[in-house]
């Protein structure tokens, strides 16, 4: 398959859009300076939630958390067997090793582990983690038990690894060069720290670019960046690397633009005539399925094939715009039982070309598939997005007359309850222009229109005259 991941370097963000055979299937636009998964850090222990969470200081504006209900988290807890106890291993302003596991919000920190790893592109390094796994996709037996014993033979005491599905079909000389390259790196890492005063960043995890050229692209296929810095820095892990230097603006050369606005549209339509509306909110997503313009005279298969349609399109949408989490896909509603069983291994089978762990649950009795999509990453919808200062997020705003009647009341408390008899209304014109034929007997009422957005927004200042 044909793939070319092209990069575009802005002011403040790098983007990068991964094509296969000229279809966009991934998007990633990650912000210059912001820390990466996998970043590790000796960090400072601020504040102490017991038995939930503590707050860490990396260094940056927004304080990290440290999970503390795992008890399994390295050298957090000790397990006293006498009393069948663990004793958690923390204090305020001690130092501690961890690494970045999720990016954090607009709200609230990134999220921190002390379960160290260094990721190659054969293995995962396990610090101080005796313990070896081998990926599922490699199913045979064979090499299954050839990358155990190498593991036994060559690891140091008290770490552990993860052979990824990537060394299925390499030569054992790249995975052993590569493990070893890890080993020092760790060693290194680690004696480093004892000498660092925190908050400070001791490793730099590759970036989602970085990684996706060293998981998903083949020697033949190509990276194009518009960044001379951009092109220097990944000749080092690839060879087919080339400059772009033409005029038009990359992204609209390989016609990623347009596309890349369409992501971020909540309705999506299908070929069939049917049509998606994606809804992101604080806990979850929620996709609805509709049939559309999609009429045909047999009315079950049509639903089934409408339906089929849509999971594809939705694996591709959640790829794109990388939404994680809790995902509730509201299918038509269907009676064939056989139907909801295809559909449920069709988006098993779509799946697997998602680099995120997905599981997928039955359709339920309401039609609804679940999902669930491993979060690490900020969707392309937190990361180029932020909460409305007019709605506050939620999506709609009070209606005018609503408003009027609010400030109406608030009037009328402020005559009946204290000794002013005038106040000025400063509010938005629609609101005013509703407002100024309101008379109370012996009040003076004035009205000032106010420049703002918020429909919703008011003052009410009081006097005595």
């Amino acid at each position: 398959m044909d793939k070319t991941l092209v990069i575009d370097t802005l002011f403040n963000y790098e983007r990068a859009g991964l094509l296969e055979n000229n279809e966009l299937k991934e998007l990633i636009i990650e912000e210059k300076g912001n820390f990466q998964i996998g970043d590790i850090f000796i960090a400072k222990v601020k504040k102490i939630i017991p038995k939930k969470f503590a707050f860490l200081d990396l260094g940056y504006d927004k304080n990290a958390f440290l999970g503390l209900t795992d008890k399994k988290q390295k050298g957090l807890y000790t397990f006293n067997e006498k009393t069948n106890k663990y004793t958690l291993n923390l204090k305020e302003g001690q130092d501690i090793l961890v690494q970045i596991d999720k990016q954090g919000t607009d709200i609230k920190g990134a999220s921190v582990t002390t379960n160290l790893t260094l990721t190659g592109k054969y293995v995962v390094l396990l610090l101080n983690e005796k313990n070896i796994a081998i990926s599922k996709k490699i199913e045979d037996k064979e090499k299954r038990d050839f990358f155990k014993n190498f593991a036994n033979e060559n690891l140091p005491q008290d770490y552990g690894i993860i052979f990824r599905t990537n060394c299925a079909n390499v030569d054992t000389k790249e995975i052993k060069s590569e493990v070893l390259y890890l080993i020092e790196k760790a060693k290194n890492l680690l004696e480093k720290a004892n000498y660092i005063k925190p908050p400070m960043k001791l490793f730099y995890a590759k970036t989602e670019v970085e990684k996706i050229i060293i998981d998903i692209l083949d020697k033949d296929d190509k990276v194009i960046t518009n960044s001379q810095d951009s092109y220097n820095s990944l000749k080092n892990i690839f060879d087919n690397v080339e400059l772009y230097n033409d005029k038009l603006p990359i992204f609209e050369a390989y016609s990623i633009e347009n596309k890349l606005e369409k992501v971020f549209n909540n309705k999506v339509w299908l070929k069939s005539g049917g049509f998606l509306i994606i809804d992101i909110v604080e806990a979850m997503t929620i996709i609805d399925v509709n049939t559309g313009k999609n009429i045909t005279k047999s009315f079950d298969e049509m639903i089934f094939k409408t339906n089929k349609e849509a999971l594809e399109q939705i694996s591709k949408e959640i790829r794109l715009r990388n939404i994680s989490g809790i995902i509730l896909i509201d299918l038509i509603d269907m009676k064939n039982e056989e139907h909801k069983k295809q559909l449920e291994l069709y988006m098993k089978q779509l799946s697997k070309n998602d680099r995120m762990p997905i599981n997928i649950y039955p359709i339920n009795e309401l039609g609804i598939m679940q999902l669930t999509r491993k979060k690490a990453l900020r969707s392309l919808y937190e990361m180029v997005s932020s909460t409305c200062h007019v709605c506050n997020g939620s999506g709609r705003i009070k209606n005018a007359d609503y408003v009027v009647n609010t400030i109406l009341n608030q009037i009328i408390s402020i005559f009946s309850n204290t000794i002013y008899n005038k106040v000025v209304v400063y509010a938005h014109k629609m609101i005013i222009s509703r407002m100024d034929k309101i008379t109370i007997p012996d009040k003076k009422i004035d009205y000032i229109i106010i420049d703002t957005t918020r429909l919703d927004y008011f003052n009410i200042e009081k006097f005595i005259e």
